[in-house]
């Protein structure tokens, strides 16, 4: 697929919440983005369930106050594929 950049200017509250989902969900903004957009236009994409969205919201509280708790997605990724 072929890919093209783009600049895009936001206002500094949506920033903030790209830049939140990004680190709970260890993921980079352009993938924020392109997600946000492709639920905008109506591709189909994951939705979470009630219970989801209140652990991401706990989450997205939890980076705000302890943002050294932060664990790098290659160790997340590694615990979830061997299973510890």
């Amino acid at each position: 697929m072929a890919v093209r950049k783009v600049a895009v200017t936001l206002p500094e509250e949506l920033y903030e919440l790209v830049e939140r989902a990004r680190a709970v969900e260890h993921r980079s903004r352009s993938e924020v983005i392109q997600e946000a957009i492709r639920t905008h236009f109506g591709e189909a994409v994951y939705v979470p369930s009630d219970d989801e969205r209140r652990r991401l919201v706990e989450a997205l509280d939890e980076v705000e106050t302890h943002p050294e708790r932060v664990r790098d997605w290659d160790e997340v990724r590694s615990e979830l594929w061997t299973g510890r």
